[in-house]
């Protein structure tokens, strides 16, 4: 059993000023054939579940090609044409195949095509027929559609935020696949798409409405002939008719059952959509929270939602750092975070290890996310900013590269880390304990991410606080100018129904 992998893996801010190019992803992760098992067979991403599945169900696994980059802006025309062309023509080149694993994302946008990710899957069905399975994962935050359902067998999505289910879903996934080439399974999905969102602080499925509404998802998948059920919480980042809440339910032959429960879990989450909002406290809420917050020893980390990079985010937003600076947060290890910014850690490296310097950092995107901050700091370390985190993070992956990275001790008590590449955010404490920084014995840990960091960050502090910064993926969706996404859909329009 003959089984091809591929996969062009991103996620789209639309309201991202900065493009994705075809270098964003040549620079990041752009493998072809045994390099993807070179870099993915022992992490705990989508890949690495394939390639433990070939061993568990005995069949050849031929990776293909893996384009993978930090969310970003829109991805141009022309990145698409040659990582797409590519992909296909390996596809074309290497077959036959007896079916098809695609690792997606599900909420990639190009300048041509506002759902990407249903364009691959139209390509792969075209090459393949329809008489050979295809089988999607996609992430959680996916805008799941109906042409990424019509060119499929089957989609499965993880079902944990942060997303440390990775591994699993693709067991899944390939299980349903090779079910269906032995001929053991008829797969049939059914998709509803709910005429809501639900806001970027409320997707942790830990806890509150998420928590009631992914419970409801694995009550689904216990229910005779369900062989897969997802949500796809949906990107509300991308400004495209498909954004928004979906469910998606797979059965063993049986569409009205397949149907039934979608719409079972689709009114589920209509039923909660009022508690599914933003709540989350201003920044200077945040930050005064946390400096009045007990003393017992342990961090209080801040979100800084509206630059939260597994968003799309800037990484380079000052907003929360000036506020903390404007209320006197300062002290030995009293604030700790980082920011994208690869012309200051030039600078800091012709200056070396041991210099006082004095610099403006942070904001060097735009103005949205605040001024540059002028801070005068001893530089603490240099590094190339490579590291690897063996136990599971958001997304799972295992091998993490920053680029040349600096640590600052400011006057203030700071610890500020520079780096110089943008896509990827607070995921894993590695980060810093590479460059000899222990996160643990700071007062106040900004991280740039919303979700994506708690996996890192919970088990060390007191309390998590999500703050609702000013940004490109601010809590606050009012400040987004729409002109795609459908209508109507609450909470943009309060008298949304749904039958």
């Amino acid at each position: 059993m003959r089984i091809a992998t591929l996969g062009f893996h991103h996620e789209t801010n639309t309201f991202q000023s900065v493009k994705t190019d075809y270098d964003s992803f040549a620079n990041f992760e752009f493998l072809r054939g045994s390099e993807i098992a070179d870099r993915h067979a022992t992490s705990k991403f989508t890949l690495a579940g394939y390639f433990q599945s070939a061993q568990m169900f005995e069949f050849d696994l031929v990776p293909l090609l893996f384009a993978f980059t930090g969310p970003t802006g829109t991805i141009t025309k022309d990145t698409f044409d040659r990582i797409s062309e590519e992909m296909i023509d390996k596809l074309k080149q290497n077959g036959p195949w007896d079916g098809v694993l695609l690792a997606q994302h599900g909420a990639a946008v190009t300048e041509e095509y506002p759902d990407m990710d249903g364009e691959i899957s139209r390509r792969v069905r075209e090459v393949v027929g329809p008489d050979t399975p295809v089988v999607m994962t996609l992430d959680l935050h996916c805008n799941i559609t109906q042409d990424q359902v019509a060119n499929t067998d089957a989609i499965v999505v993880f079902r944990t935020n942060p997303h440390l289910d990775a591994v699993e879903r693709a067991v899944e996934a390939s299980e349903i696949l090779v079910k269906t080439i032995r001929g053991e399974v008829r797969p049939v999905q059914h998709l509803v798409q709910v005429p809501m969102m639900i806001n970027i602080v409320k997707q942790p499925t830990g806890f509150g409405p998420m928590k009631e509404i992914m419970d409801e998802v694995h009550q689904v998948l216990e229910k005779p002939g369900v062989l897969s059920a997802s949500c796809g919480q949906g990107f509300p980042y991308a400004d495209v008719d498909q954004m928004g809440v979906s469910f998606l339910v797979v059965t063993d032959g049986d569409a009205v059952k397949a149907e039934k429960q979608a719409k079972l879990l689709a009114r589920k989450a209509w039923d909660l959509r009022a508690e599914l909002q933003n709540d989350s406290p201003s920044i200077e809420e945040s930050i005064s929270r946390a400096m009045n917050a007990s003393s017992d020893g342990k961090p209080t980390a801040i979100m800084d939602v509206g630059d939260n990079v597994g968003g799309g985010g800037t990484a380079d937003s000052t907003h929360l750092l000036a506020e903390a600076t404007s209320q006197g947060l300062s002290g030995d290890k009293s604030l700790l975070l980082t920011l994208f910014d690869p012309t200051n850690v030039q600078v800091c490296i012709s200056a070396g290890v041991g210099s006082t310097i004095t610099l403006k950092v942070g904001a060097g995107t735009d103005r949205l996310h605040g001024e540059p901050i002028e801070v005068t700091a001893n530089i603490r370390a240099i590094t190339d900013g490579k590291f690897e985190e063996p136990k599971p993070t958001h997304g799972g992956l295992r091998f993490f590269d920053y680029g040349p990275s600096v640590a600052l001790d400011t006057e203030a008590g700071h610890t500020i880390v520079l780096h110089t590449v943008r896509g990827i955010g607070n995921m894993s404490r590695e980060q810093y304990y590479s460059i000899g920084i222990r996160p643990e014995e700071y007062r106040v840990i900004i991280c740039k991410g919303t979700v994506s960091p708690r996996a890192a960050y919970e088990p060390i502090s007191r309390e998590i606080i999500m703050a609702n910064s000013p940004g490109v993926t601010s809590a606050n969706m009012s400040s987004f100018s729409y002109e795609n996404r459908r209508t109507p859909l609450y909470p943009f329009e309060l008298d949304t129904t749904f039958d």
